[in-house]
C-alpha cells in the first residue's frame, strides 16, 4: 500500500503492502512495507550463456517496513489511480525485509551492523538502533546486499494504501487474468499454446482448452527454420514488422498460425538494431493475411496518465508471456529502485496470486514475447532480454516506427485504446 507523509516541510513516499489495525478508532500497531528491487546481474537469455551466468546469480531485494504505533483514520482519499485511507497521527517506526529471486536455493542472511538491525534467517529485520546497516544474502560463493535505514518517527499525517480506482487501466490487467482463471487449473492442458504440434510438416492445432483461448495470440509465431529449438523469438507488431531481442534472433522463414489452424509463413528480410537498447525491429518479406493479427502496444504516455508507479508497486499487475516451449505462463511486473516504466519493465513470479502458473524464462526463450491483457487483447510489453526483464515498447515508440520507415515498411506500431479508463494528471 502506498503512504504518503507530511512532516516538518518534508514528504516521504512508501509503498504499503499490508495492513492490520482496528478501524476507525486509534489503531493498535500495524506494518505497511513496499518492495526496492536491487538488480545486480541480469544475464541476456542466449543460449551458451546460461548455465555459467544465470543459474548460479540471483537478484537480492528489499521490503521497506514502516510500523505503525498508533494513528486515527479519519477516512478515505483518491490520488491518480489510488484509493488511501488516510490518517492523521502516527507513530512510524521504519525498518526492512530482504529476499531473493532467481534461485531455488536457500540463502543465508547476515547483518553488517547488528547495532543497527538484526536479520533472521527468513530475511526478517529488527530495530536496534537508528541508521542505515547492510543486509548480506549468501548462495553458495555469492553474496548480494541491500541497504537498510532504521528510524522513529512520531506525529506524523498519513496516507495509506487501500486499492486501486475500479476503473483503472492496472485493476483492468489484474480483472482480465483473473477471470480467465476462475476454475482452472495450471497444466498442460490449460497453459500450452497448442494442443497438437508438427514442426516437420508446419502444421499445428490451437488448444480450446488454453485458459485465455478467446485471445488472439496469431501475432506470436510458432516455428522459425533458422532457430528450430526456440520457437517463440519475436512478435508480430505490424502486418510486415516483428519485434525480436537483438541479442539473439532468427533470420529466414517464421511461421504462423491463424485462429483457423492455418499455418502462414513469412520471410525475414532485413532488420535493425533500436539503439542502446536490445530491440530489434525485423522486415518480413510481404505483409501476413488477415487471419494472423498484429498484437498493440501501449502508449507512450500509457505510464503518464493512465497506470502510475504508485499503483503497480503495490498492486503488481499480472502479465502472461510465452517462452520455446510454446506455453502460456503468467508473472507479475515488479516495480522497485529500478523504475520498469522507463526502458525495462520487471517480470518476475508472484508466488501469491500464480505461483502454479509460472516457470522462470531460461536459454532460448529470449525474444518471447510478454503481454497484458486489455478489453479482451494481448498487449504485448516486449520481448524476453533477460531472465527477469523485458525492454519497455512503449518507451521506444518513435524509434521503432522510425526504423521501421527505414525498412521500407509503411506501416507503424498501433496502441491500445485506454479512453475507457481512468485518467489522471500527471
Amino acid at each position: 500500500m502506498y503512504t504518503w507523509y507530511n512532516h516538518a516541510m518534508r514528504s516521504y513516499v512508501f509503498v504499503v503492502v499490508a495492513v492490520l489495525f482496528l478501524y476507525p478508532s486509534t489503531t493498535a500497531a500495524f506494518t505497511i512495507n513496499y518492495s526496492a528491487f536491487r538488480k545486480m546481474i541480469a544475464p541476456q537469455l542466449s543460449t551458451n550463456t546460461m548455465s555459467s551466468s544465470t543459474v548460479s546469480d540471483f537478484f537480492v531485494g528489499r521490503n521497506i517496513v514502516e510500523t505503525v504505533l498508533n494513528g486515527s483514520s479519519v477516512g478515505t482519499t483518491s490520488i491518480k489511480d489510488v484509493v488511501y485511507d488516510y490518517f492523521s497521527s502516527g507513530s512510524v517506526e521504519t525498518g526492512c525485509t530482504v529476499f531473493v529471486q532467481g534461485s531455488d536455493n536457500t540463502p543465508t542472511y547476515t547483518a553488517t551492523d547488528p547495532s543497527i538491525g538484526t536479520i533472521n534467517s527468513t530475511g526478517n529485520t529488527t530495530y536496534v538502533s537508528a541508521g542505515t546497516t547492510y543486509f548480506n544474502a549468501k548462495i553458495g560463493r555469492r553474496t548480494r546486499a541491500v541497504p537498510c535505514t532504521f528510524s522513529r518517527t512520531s506525529n506524523m499525517v498519513s496516507y495509506t494504501f487501500d486499492t486501486v480506482v475500479s476503473s483503472s487501466t492496472i485493476q483492468e490487467m489484474k480483472t482480465e487474468v483473473d477471470t480467465r482463471l476462475s476454475g482452472e487449473s495450471p497444466s498442460s492442458t490449460t497453459y500450452n499454446l497448442y494442443s497438437a504440434v508438427n514442426d516437420s510438416t508446419q502444421t499445428y492445432t490451437r488448444n480450446p482448452d488454453l485458459y485465455a483461448a478467446d485471445v488472439d495470440f496469431t501475432c506470436i509465431p510458432v516455428w522459425s527454420a533458422a532457430a528450430a529449438s526456440a520457437q517463440t523469438m519475436g512478435v508480430l507488431v505490424a502486418p510486415d514488422i516483428m519485434i525480436q531481442a537483438n541479442h539473439s534472433h532468427p533470420s529466414g522463414t517464421m511461421y504462423f498460425v491463424g485462429n483457423d489452424n492455418v499455418t502462414v509463413s513469412r520471410s525475414i528480410t532485413s532488420g535493425t538494431n533500436i539503439a542502446g537498447t536490445d530491440i530489434y525491429v525485423a522486415k518480413l518479406n510481404s505483409a501476413v493475411p488477415a487471419g494472423i493479427t498484429p498484437c498493440k502496444v501501449l502508449s507512450a504516455t500509457a505510464f503518464t496518465n493512465k497506470i502510475s508507479t504508485t499503483a503497480v508497486s503495490y498492486f503488481q499487475p499480472p502479465v502472461i508471456f510465452t517462452n520455446q516451449n510454446r506455453t502460456l505462463k503468467i508473472g507479475k511486473i515488479s516495480y522497485g529502485t529500478n523504475t520498469p516504466f522507463s526502458q525495462t519493465i520487471n517480470i518476475v513470479k508472484d508466488s501469491v496470486n500464480y505461483n502454479d502458473w509460472y516457470s522462470q524464462p531460461c536459454c532460448g526463450d529470449s525474444g518471447s514475447p510478454a503481454f497484458v491483457l486489455i478489453n479482451g487483447e494481448a498487449v504485448v510489453l516486449g520481448v524476453w532480454h533477460t531472465a527477469f526483464s523485458v525492454p519497455n515498447l512503449s518507451g521506444y515508440i518513435s524509434q521503432i516506427n522510425s526504423a521501421i520507415a527505414t525498412l521500407g515498411s509503411s506501416y507503424t506500431l498501433s496502441t491500445v485504446d485506454l479512453s475507457s479508463f481512468h485518467t489522471f494528471n500527471p
